[in-house]
């Protein structure tokens, strides 16, 4: 079992294993995050402790599935703009894109299980959906199942807590068929159906949050307006403002916010010291309000921009590291 605590969020979502994604805080409770790992046979279950609420965009691998489960605070989380209560896990699927995003402090749990894992045991879902397929679903078709997923994890992960071999043992592997037959009544259950509450729109949530995401990133570092959003996407600031909501859970504008704070915060870091100031980065980004700005910044980061100029500058980090992408 491998278990680490950080003060810093950066370093905490570089170790988030078993998908390619890009997180950014939106609330900050306290400066603390951790993560357990254990291997279970092939399995990886992942236990995180966020002293945050965030927003969490990506993509899950394409080799196997990973389920997702909240551990507390069940109503303030949501995948892909379905509310995940204490019932709910989140499915999702080969190379599925996805977003998870919590308002507060939160603990959470996730399974990853090779489709090779399922496949060999007899396991194998009823249908394949392919990468151009693939869907992040919520499922609530049981109510124990998740209740029992949770239990079962928090049982394997007390075990390799108090046993360094647990992962090479006899136990490891009996834990393991426990594990694959409730993971795989979970993937076979049909999902809440969610995803669909937008109704039938001109253009698709898909489609929008796809065209905005073009645009975000073809004007990187650049301000962009909740009107960009929509000439791109083809619709009303109404319904991308309804959109947003719906699968981030802030509005455009609060997104912009979030999404800014994060460049400025990398770009404050990637400075070689003395060569710039947190003016220069302000402006440079589009932010012209700096003592307005320094407030939101110091909400979400706990310091200051001058702090983490000072005291940051020149720390460089890979631009992929265990699956984790850093804003730009």
């Amino acid at each position: 079992m491998e278990s680490r605590t950080f003060s810093d969020f950066d370093a905490f979502a570089a170790t988030v294993r078993d998908a390619n994604t890009v997180m950014m805080l939106q609330t900050l409770t306290q400066s603390r995050w951790s993560v357990s790992h254990v291997n279970v046979s092939g399995l990886h279950v992942q236990l995180g402790r966020e002293g945050s609420g965030n927003i969490t965009e990506g993509e899950a691998r394409d080799d196997g599935y990973l389920l997702f489960l909240p551990l507390n605070h069940h109503g303030q989380h949501a995948a892909n703009g379905t509310a995940l209560d204490n019932r709910s896990i989140a499915i999702l699927e080969p190379g599925s894109e996805f977003c998870l995003r919590c308002r507060a402090e939160h603990d959470w749990i996730s399974i990853f299980i090779p489709t090779d894992k399922l496949a060999g045991s007899g396991h194998a879902p009823a249908h394949s959906p392919g990468i151009e397929h693939a869907s992040c679903r919520v499922t609530q078709a049981n109510p124990s199942l998740a209740n029992e997923m949770r239990a079962l994890a928090g049982q394997i992960m007390t075990a390799a807590a108090s046993c360094s071999r647990f992962e090479s043992s006899p136990a490891a592997k009996d834990a393991e068929a426990a594990l694959l037959n409730l993971c795989s009544n979970a993937i076979e259950a049909p999902g809440s159906g969610g995803a669909h509450r937008l109704g039938r729109p001109r253009v698709s949530r898909k489609a929008i949050l796809r065209r905005c995401k073009t645009l975000l990133q073809e004007h990187n570092g650049e301000p962009v307006s909740v009107q960009d959003l929509a000439v791109a996407s083809g619709v009303t600031e109404r319904t991308v403002r309804h959109v947003f909501h719906e699968h981030f859970g802030v509005g455009p504008h609060r997104y912009l916010q979030i999404r800014r704070l994060h460049q400025v915060y990398r770009a404050l870091i990637d400075a070689e010291s003395g060569s710039t100031t947190v003016t220069k980065v302000l402006l440079q980004h589009g932010e012209w309000n700096l003592s307005r700005f320094a407030a939101r910044y110091h909400r979400v980061f706990g310091e200051r921009p001058s702090e983490t100029l000072r005291q940051k500058s020149g720390t460089r980090r890979a631009e992929k590291k265990g699956g984790y992408r850093l804003i730009r």
